[in-house]
């Protein structure tokens, strides 16, 4: 991760430095290089002052590690400050040598929530609660930066932009902003504008709030967590391997017969062994049901049954592609849908799975775009079967 000057970079910087702003927000879109930049912001900031706390929070613990924390050790390894500093990984803090602690927790370490820090930087900030950046607002002295891809408007817009608070200021960001953006990156962007009317290029190529306008779905309700009510009735899986990930969701229904999700999986490069010991792990933490999979893919079905996993093709017979998906979609339409805010990759492809449009026309078809829509799938595989008659599923555990 070599450094680069860029616009990105540069904005963050002027912003961080300006005394008049104690929240900095950073609306961005896709490889815009906000994290990156805020993270050679905050360690230059480390570096130039002693005995301060800085903290780096996420809404999950993994995110945290896959994502900011990574970023940052990549980045004092590089620069030589890891020789010299002392990392301790069990408590995910890095002691510099002027007294300064970089310290990283999740927003699901309710105890971290608690100490006082000097600067904070909340990584996808949109997955957090108003009410928890309420306690971690509380508990900075100086500076608060926060950064997101605008998938839909949150509490930063509703409570900070929209009632003008003077110590905030507010920024922008998209992929043109990054210079250091490498060239099949950039273009396989690009490739994704279409006409630019599409949610996707909204939100992740101009990083505006998105919108639901020409959207499959709309109305699913974000929760923080599981209802108290709930009866698991499937899991949903659509296969993947490289490019596509594999992905699993857990189906809910509560005592209203409202739907609720929950992601298990969405995963890339899962080998079917792996699979098979997710699957179980999974169903022992969470319970045992039907498993609805992709028809596609009969070996690995028969490989899951093999191991006692009471797996099934999905309903979709060969000659109905389009038309069984758009039966699908329909079938999901009719349900009130809960999912949770934690789950990533769920959301992103329910904010972002849209009708296709012709492209000399604009016409809107009555087909959804394909590709980026794993968990959208195996959500619909899951629920056409529990549209289906009563059948008995009698496949023997081994």
């Amino acid at each position: 991760m070599k450094y680069h000057v860029t616009t990105t970079l540069e904005k963050i910087q002027a912003l961080f430095s300006n005394d008049d702003y104690r929240i900095i927000i950073e609306q961005g879109g896709t490889s815009a290089g906000k994290t990156v930049s805020t993270l050679w912001v905050l360690l230059d900031y480390a570096l130039a002052h002693s005995n301060k706390v800085i903290s780096i929070v996420s809404d999950t613990f993994p995110n945290l590690r896959k994502g900011a924390m990574r970023d940052f050790l990549d980045i004092c390894r590089e620069t030589g400050v890891l020789e010299v500093a002392t990392w301790n990984k069990a408590e995910s803090t890095l002691t510099l040598p002027n007294g300064t602690i970089v310290e990283f927790f999740s927003c699901d370490m309710m105890g971290a929530l608690g100490a006082r820090r000097d600067v904070l930087y909340i990584n996808e900030a949109n997955r957090i609660t108003w009410e928890t950046f309420s306690q971690l607002e509380i508990r900075t002295r100086e500076k608060i930066i926060i950064d997101f891809n605008p998938v839909n408007k949150f509490w930063a817009h509703t409570e900070i932009i929209e009632k003008k608070r003077k110590d905030s200021a507010f920024v922008k960001l998209t992929f043109e902003d990054n210079e250091a953006l490498d060239e099949n990156t950039y273009n396989a962007i690009l490739a994704r504008k279409g006409d630019g009317t599409s949610n996707w290029w909204r939100v992740y190529g101009l990083g505006e709030i998105g919108s639901l306008e020409g959207n499959v779905y709309e109305g699913w309700v974000a929760e923080d967590e599981l209802s108290s009510d709930l009866k698991l009735l499937r899991y949903g899986i659509d296969f993947g391997f490289s490019n596509d990930p594999t992905a699993v969701v857990a189906i809910y229904e509560n005592d209203c017969g409202e739907i609720w999700l929950k992601q298990e999986l969405c995963e890339t490069k899962l080998l079917t062994p792996q699979l098979v010991v997710r699957l179980k792990e999974i169903i022992e933490s969470d319970g045992d049901a039907l498993v609805v999979c992709d028809n596609a893919r009969p070996e690995i079905i028969a490989e899951l049954q093999a191991n006692g996993i009471r797996a099934i093709g999905c309903d979709k017979t060969p000659g109905e592609k389009m038309n069984g998906k758009r039966y699908n979609i329909e079938l999901v339409q009719r349900r009130k849908i809960h999912y949770l805010r934690c789950d990533k990759e769920l959301e992103q492809e329910y904010l972002t799975y849209a009708w296709r449009k012709k492209k000399s026309t604009g016409e809107v078809l009555d087909e959804p775009e394909d590709g980026h829509d794993h968990c959208m799938d195996a959500i619909a595989y899951a629920i056409r079967d529990l549209e289906r008659k009563m059948v008995v599923y009698a496949i023997p555990r081994v």
